[in-house]
């Protein structure tokens, strides 16, 4: 029986042999339209996540729309310049010669991305596939079920479907029938880590090199010194971000015991500032992606004493802002990402007590930290692995096309965005152009003394 994908990957491959993606002035044409085709249809989008997330407006263009915008731009702005050849050190030994690097698109590139801001995940990813001159496969949540429509009849209406297309499906389908049978240029999977795990084994059966943006338990340290109404406003902005169904949200938190309480009663009050005091009748507030993360999600309010929220409609899949105390460091709520709007807290008083909570789930992707005292901040830069974070802030390291999304360890490997993304899709041929006016005879045997001398002058280690 024929893969039920093999006429579309021998499309993009021929696609990609033609050299239609390689000219400049199709690929700025190409990322131009792709910007152009969402922003005629914004209103579409809107409403797909508003169908699978409940998202509001404003929220689906601060965090899915306008970022992806903003990294489209950013491709634009950079991308002759990164595509032109780099003349790079050639040794002594190897003059006279010229050394350069030849960005070369890596071909065909697959993109698999997840339900909790299916635009932003996806098509920022692919503006830097795009700008580095490769054709696209894009394969969306099928959980996210309206925007990964919207995202198909969009592109494959739009696009040749040698260039970009979106594959729809259950991912257990439609994944193993790629990554099984087909060699990628790149894959970019952004998830979770035990289907991270499945996507490298399976793509390792065709060699095709792999980027994991994976999540994990990702902390949000407050000491002593914080501005704690500041503290408080910025992390219940990203902590409640899409129901807190965000890879880089603030996982839990690990507040100073002399200033607990005081940021507890500021978050609360931030939370019924922005969504109420009943917040399921606010329009602000958004909703478990599917019946399945509602009722993972409840399972961790049983597991610890609730200092506030923990309220929850079935029908509406809907589960309040809730704090959590009294939390065991070995509870399923702390062994687990949450991608929920619950949020464990826990206290310290000397920093190398929170090292030691952040070693039981090493790795975060991301790591928070609010204080004014800059030898704290060198402290648990220096001592924690992370992928990306932010001082006095949440969530906004994503926003910055200048440093790469992604993690390390146990929380992905690879990283995207700007320049980066350029990187990450481009293969950079090294070439070496010898110069024929002069030929060292010292380089051919027979060898002797003299030569051995010379070669060794030339490669300073006499």
């Amino acid at each position: 029986m024929m893969n039920p994908y093999q006429h579309i990957y021998d499309e993009q491959v021929a696609f990609f042999k033609s050299g239609a993606t390689r000219s400049f002035a199709f690929r700025k044409a190409q990322l131009q339209k792709l910007e152009s085709v969402f922003r005629s249809n914004s209103k579409l989008i809107e409403d797909a996540l508003y169908k699978d997330l409940r998202k509001h407006p404003q929220e689906t263009y601060m965090t899915e729309l306008g970022p992806t915008y903003e990294e489209i731009n950013v491709q634009l702005k950079g991308m002759r310049q990164w595509m032109q050849p780099q003349t790079v050190h050639t040794p002594l030994y190897l003059l006279p010669s010229v050394t350069k690097l030849y960005p070369d698109p890596v071909g065909n590139v697959l993109v698999i991305s997840p339900w909790n801001y299916p635009i932003l995940l996806t098509f920022r990813a692919v503006a830097g596939a795009m700008a580095a001159g490769n054709t696209v496969l894009i394969k969306p949540s099928e959980q996210s079920a309206h925007s990964s429509a919207v995202m198909a009849k969009l592109i494959n209406e739009h696009f040749p479907a040698g260039y970009l297309h979106v594959v729809e499906g259950h991912g257990v389908d439609v994944l193993p029938a790629l990554l099984e049978n087909f060699h990628f240029g790149h894959v970019l999977f952004t998830g979770g880590i035990e289907i991270g795990k499945k996507i490298m084994a399976m793509a390792a059966t065709q060699l095709s090199p792999v980027s994991l943006e994976l999540g994990g338990k990702s902390p949000c340290i407050v000491d002593a010194t914080a501005d704690i109404k500041m503290a408080a406003k910025r992390i219940v902005w990203g902590k409640l971000l899409n129901c807190g169904q965000v890879c880089v949200a603030p996982d839990y938190l690990v507040v100073h015991a002399s200033v607990k309480e005081k940021l507890i009663e500021e978050i609360i009050f931030n939370i019924e500032k922005s969504y109420g005091k009943n917040q399921e009748a606010n329009d602000n507030y958004g909703r478990m992606i599917s019946d399945k993360r509602f009722e993972a999600v409840c399972k961790y309010l049983q597991e610890g004493t609730i200092r506030y929220g923990g309220q929850t409609n079935a029908d509406d899949k809907f589960i309040a802002p809730t704090i959590l105390e009294e939390v065991a460091a070995d509870a399923a709520v702390m062994k687990e990402e949450i991608f929920g709007p619950v949020l464990p807290v826990f206290t310290f008083t000397e920093k190398e007590e929170v090292l030691q909570l952040i070693e039981k789930n090493p790795h975060p992707l991301a790591l928070y930290l609010f204080t004014t005292n800059k030898k704290t901040e060198q402290y648990f830069i220096e001592r924690v692995q992370f992928g990306a974070g932010c001082i006095n802030e949440t969530v906004y390291q994503i926003g910055n096309s200048n440093i790469p999304f992604g993690g390390i360890g146990t929380s992905g490997h690879g990283g995207y965005l700007g320049k980066f993304s350029f990187d990450t899709f481009t293969h950079y041929k090294g070439v070496v152009k010898k110069s024929n006016w002069f030929e060292p005879f010292f380089r051919y045997p027979p060898f002797n003394k003299l030569k051995h001398n010379l070669w060794k002058t030339v490669i300073g280690r006499k």
